[in-house]
């Protein structure tokens, strides 16, 4: 179930990363073509662009996707291996939560100054929650990664 969840995520990250590359052709196209813009395009990319990052990062944590460098790695033993894989994870973990927990504060902080965008006056909060969301999901991801590594139901 958790994979399947993940593989949504992975299409729904896909899709607003296509949204932000059509939002930035047309707007793009719009303004040296025809000298109009698209409100808030700017804003709206930029902020579409942050949840579908944080949600890729959620599932990028639990596939092992990051991008690394295994020169320790591909050295050690297979208990080594295991080990550094779980110390990654849980670092992941951590470093992930105090992200979202970060976020989170920004949510409130933007709820309560009601930011909004500049010319379609939309609240901010709604993006940066969405974004939170995405962080914290990535770090309990990242934990049941490495809970998964010590238990031997995962792989590396």
């Amino acid at each position: 179930m958790l994979s399947r969840f993940l593989s949504a995520i992975d299409v729904v990250s896909g899709l607003l990363l296509g949204c932000v590359v059509a939002l930035t052709f047309i707007e793009a196209s719009l303004r040296y073509l025809f000298g109009v813009q698209v409100p808030d395009a700017y804003s709206l990319s930029g902020y579409a662009q942050g949840v579908a990052i944080f949600w890729g990062i959620a599932s990028a944590t639990y596939a092992g996707r990051h991008i690394n460098v295994d020169i320790l790695w591909d050295a050690a033993n297979a208990l080594n291996r295991l080990r550094i894989d779980v110390c990654a994870a849980v670092v992941s973990g951590l470093f992930l939560g105090t992200m979202a927990y970060m976020l989170t504060l920004k949510v409130l902080r933007s709820r309560a100054s009601f930011e909004v965008t500049n010319e379609l006056q939309l609240s901010v909060w709604l993006f940066l929650a969405a974004a939170a969301a995405g962080a914290a999901f990535a770090s309990i991801v990242a934990f049941v990664r490495a809970y998964r590594l010590v238990r031997g139901t995962l792989t590396a």
